[in-house]
């Protein structure tokens, strides 16, 4: 059984990650691709990198470098793209960048044979720290979030921030002027969910006999 207000709403990109992790994919735009499904992305960057090359049409022809000596003179070569083939090529190019170092972050991206598009994981969040365990954060605001998690001194994001049964036993032990510190503060010995139903067979005339 779990407590209300026991648990933590979990991180979101957008709250939490997107401030640091943008998915920014081209420097020809500020705004990022959005953070949803390979199919999701895949539209939207064909929609950007459409409507830029519709204003930007001269982008279609690019400059090549030319192999030769670097004392002399290079003549430049041009290749002239279709609209089409631009933004396909740009759409492939954000996709590697995007799936072969941004997304994997934070999530397992696997390529299916002859796929288009990659399968992308959820990333890999702990729900829940204490399962066997209810904590209320509301019950805590007096103490600085600091007591309690060593926020500051981290330096890796492989650290886990849980305090240990010693920091919670600063203020709950058996002391003078100490928090209740018996078992049932924080733990729950029954699963109710599973409780089965009971056709009761006793009276209270009965109870008393």
């Amino acid at each position: 059984m779990v407590l209300a207000r026991a648990l933590m709403a979990p991180p979101t990109y957008a709250k939490t990650c997107a401030a640091c992790h943008g998915l920014q994919f081209d420097k020809r735009f500020a705004e990022g691709a959005p953070h949803d499904t390979p199919v999701v992305i895949h539209a939207f960057l064909l929609q950007e990198f459409t409507q830029y090359i519709a204003a930007h049409p001269a982008e279609a022809r690019e400059s090549l470098p030319v192999p030769g000596l670097p004392q002399k003179p290079q003549p430049v070569a041009l290749r002239v793209l279709t609209p089409q083939q631009w933004v396909t090529e740009r759409v492939a190019e954000s996709e590697q960048l995007l799936y072969g170092k941004t997304c994997r972050q934070c999530h397992q991206i696997d390529f299916a044979p002859a796929a288009a598009l990659p399968v992308v994981g959820k990333s890999n969040i702990t729900p829940r720290w204490m399962p066997h365990a209810n904590f209320n954060h509301d019950r805590h605001q007096m103490v600085v979030c600091t007591e309690c998690h060593a926020a500051l001194t981290s330096r890796e994001t492989s650290d886990i921030l849980m305090p240990g049964i010693a920091t919670c036993e600063k203020c709950h032990h058996s002391g003078k002027d100490a928090a209740e510190a018996r078992c049932f503060e924080c733990h729950t010995y029954h699963d109710w969910t599973k409780a089965k139903e009971m056709k009761g067979k006793l009276t209270l005339s009965g109870l008393g006999e």
